[in-house]
């Protein structure tokens, strides 16, 4: 229930907010494309093909609201997991407003940003972060450039398959805690149809850290094929600290981490277009 509680409260928040509005007023979009789970320490490559449903909207107030759910069907051949289901989950809702206006390009921003995965072929089970930012933009039509911090809730639950078969058993699974978030992200135009982001986050609870990811997409304006359309090419890189899961001293002999790898790759090709209906 401790994990549920933070999702049920950002839910509220995000259809309390939403719910005054038309389906018209709301920037609604999907995506279609393929992608591959790369598990480096296992060599394992896994492809599929997915869709993302997102809105977004900016509010009279200028408060913006955004979301999407992404939704993963794998190829799964390698069967990391002997008993996954190959479909799997992620999603990400945020509320977002100007704190203070520095300059015409910059300015201080507040954030509530929620992300969660469910099911991945990495043994990830359940994950959800939920955090409050500050954060200092410098935004331009040619470049952007971003800095983040803020403080939550941390929640991961490794998928219990693999982990039984290495001594581990229920009550060993689930990492909940608080935490801190540092993030810098950029973009950068290149050209009047290509554009490059890079973003790099880090959680910690303070005592170690917990989590790091690096992600880059290459963006190109494909108006030419479907009206305000982009394609994407991403990847997202994602390493997890194991160690809050030992059952014994790092350095005992008889240690064992709860996986036999520690990090994941996500590459995307996709084409994300408005929705309308």
């Amino acid at each position: 229930m401790a994990l549920k509680s933070p999702t049920l409260i950002l839910s509220v928040l995000c259809v309390s907010s939403v719910s005054t509005f038309s389906a018209q007023a709301l920037d609604w979009r999907i995506a279609f494309g393929g992608h591959d789970i790369i598990v480096e320490q296992a060599d394992s490559h896994t492809l599929g093909a997915g869709a993302t449903f997102s809105l977004s909207h900016l509010m009279q107030s200028n408060i913006l609201l955004t979301g999407s759910l992404d939704v993963f069907v794998d190829h799964d051949k390698d069967k990391l997991d002997p008993d996954h289901i190959p479909i799997w989950f992620s999603s990400n809702f945020m509320v977002k407003g100007e704190l203070l206006r520095l300059s015409h390009d910059s300015s201080l921003q507040w954030e509530v940003e929620a992300n969660s995965r469910r099911n991945t072929v990495s043994s990830v089970e359940k994950q959800l972060k939920l955090f409050p930012s500050i954060s200092y933009e410098y935004d331009t039509e040619a470049f952007f450039a971003g800095v983040k911090a803020g403080v939550g809730y941390y929640s991961l639950e490794i998928d219990d398959d693999v982990p039984r078969m290495r001594g581990y058993d229920r009550g060993d699974f689930q990492n909940k805690t608080g935490a801190y978030t540092l993030a810098a992200d950029t973009r950068l135009a290149l050209g009047s149809s290509f554009d490059l982001s890079a973003k790099i986050q880090h959680w910690n609870d303070g005592n170690e850290w917990l989590e790091n990811r690096y992600s880059v997409a290459l963006n190109y304006d494909s108006n030419t094929w479907v009206k305000g359309s982009l394609f994407v090419v991403s990847v997202e890189h994602t390493e997890y600290n194991l160690d809050p899961y030992a059952k014994v001293a790092l350095d005992d002999s008889d240690y064992l981490p709860i996986l036999p790898w520690d990090n994941d790759t996500l590459v995307r090709v996709y084409i994300d277009m408005p929705w309308d209906f």
